[in-house]
């Protein structure tokens, strides 16, 4: 007889949070369905049925308990180098990671949107500044993370990531190349979705870059179009991507990379521009072993998008 698997204490907590928050959930989408799942519908079902209110309560009191599993999954698992090598690239370490840096982030931004809130009521909240401080401080805490857990205790390091000045200058005009043909590509396939009736919803996210000064304009462009690509090629391709690849093969490493970086921009309609720019990345740095291809076209893409949505599309 098998007996109860022996977790680490925030695993553990991941699981009692998991097991606090499904029956509300469940219960939630029962009464309200997918298409009602926003805060009014949710508290005008709870008025009918106050069963739901309890559930909805654990739910929370289950979210922040699976928060502090996580992140302490993340923390004890960065303490030695030892600890830091067990399962580094496991899928489980890989979400926690990249859920700790969400975490964060938003417990970081949330002040000042409160503020924002207080001060202008009713006005939208994605403006310039915001839009900056929030790509700041979500790869800021990727950034972040990827050093603390994977760099300092010396399970890879930056040479190992991707970050490497061999061959630079070839390197960059790769670079470039990658960028025309992601450009290109994308624009083919949206060109093909649109034709089928899926309207591209990527530029909804950064409505708020038409109504910026040039100033504020820059800001953006500067988070959007060189921090956003540096870093996100780091966690996405340099430590997904490496540390699946050594954990499972080079197949689910272009899969869980691909897939995650997908899904991390939340825009299911803009899924197959986002997957197919995505694996092209990967693919890039499986055959050159350096990050400066995927970064510059990573740039290139970012840039030509908030350019055009400022400059012509206002």
């Amino acid at each position: 007889m098998r007996g109860i698997p022996r977790f680490s204490w925030p695993t553990w907590l991941m699981i009692a949070g998991t097991v606090l928050m499904v029956p509300g959930i469940i219960s939630t989408v029962s009464l309200v369905g997918l298409a009602g799942f926003h805060l009014q519908t949710i508290l005008r079902a709870g008025l009918e049925h106050p069963l739901l209110i309890l559930l909805l309560g654990l739910s929370v009191i289950g979210a922040g308990i699976f928060a502090i599993g996580m992140v302490s999954y993340v923390v004890v698992g960065s303490l030695s180098h030892e600890r830091a090598e067990l399962g580094y690239g496991s899928v489980g370490t890989i979400l926690a990671c990249l859920g700790t840096a969400i975490v964060a982030a938003n417990l970081l931004t949330l002040p000042y949107f409160l503020s924002v809130g207080e001060r202008e009521p009713g006005q939208p909240l994605v403006t310039p500044i915001a839009l900056f401080l929030s790509v700041v401080v979500l790869d800021g805490a990727l950034l972040v993370i990827v050093y603390f857990r994977i760099v300092h205790p010396k399970v890879l390091s930056w040479h190992d990531l991707g970050l490497t000045r061999v061959e630079l200058g070839e390197r960059v005009a790769q670079g470039f190349g990658l960028g025309v043909l992601v450009i290109v590509a994308t624009a083919l396939v949206e060109a093909a979705l649109r034709s089928v009736g899926i309207q591209q919803t990527q530029e909804q996210m950064f409505e708020g870059v038409r109504s910026a000064s040039l100033g504020q304009f820059f800001l953006v462009l500067i988070a959007g179009a060189v921090i956003a690509p540096i870093i996100e090629e780091i966690f996405f391709r340099g430590y997904v991507f490496t540390a699946a690849c050594r954990t499972y093969g080079v197949i689910p490493a272009f899969i869980l990379s691909a897939l995650l970086f997908s899904l991390a921009h939340l825009n299911l309609q803009a899924l197959i521009p986002i997957l197919l720019i995505a694996v092209l990345f990967c693919f890039a740095y499986w055959k050159t072993g350096s990050l400066v291809p995927s970064i510059i076209a990573h740039m290139m893409n970012n840039a030509l998008a908030l350019i055009s949505l400022y400059f012509v599309q206002r």
